[in-house]
């Protein structure tokens, strides 16, 4: 890594939700939590919704057990939680953003997991 570098992205509201979905998916997977799978992928006005996501785990979990034996959830690692951080503060700043004066879990402050600071979201009105 090169620590005298950084990446910054400049996204619209939809890239911004469609992120936070990938950051949250890529969390979830990590944790064995492929269920999740179908609700991300399958869309939910298909009126067959019920029978592919059922379809579809079944295909999922026979994949999970030959990527992970035994199946238990992984442990939550450095990636994970280097996920989780960037997960907190953009879901914060869509927050901020949609929803300001509404409270609940998208409106608390992110806490930072790891020892690297918490990565910034800035704002910016057009």
């Amino acid at each position: 890594m090169t620590d005298n570098v950084e990446y910054v992205l400049h996204l619209n509201p939809d890239q911004a939700h469609e992120t936070l979905k990938a950051v949250e998916l890529l969390m979830r997977l990590k944790l064995n939590q492929y269920k999740e799978l179908p609700f991300n992928l399958i869309p939910l006005g298909d009126g067959d919704f019920c029978k592919r996501r059922d379809g579809a785990n079944e295909n999922l979990e026979a994949a999970f057990k030959y990527i992970f034996p035994t199946l238990e959830s992984q442990k939550k690692d450095q990636e994970w939680y280097r996920l989780y951080n960037l997960y907190q503060v953009l879901r914060k700043a869509i927050h901020d953003v949609e929803r300001p004066t509404s409270c609940g879990v998208d409106s608390y402050p992110p806490i930072r997991l790891t020892e690297e600071p918490l990565p910034t979201c800035d704002i910016v009105k057009l």
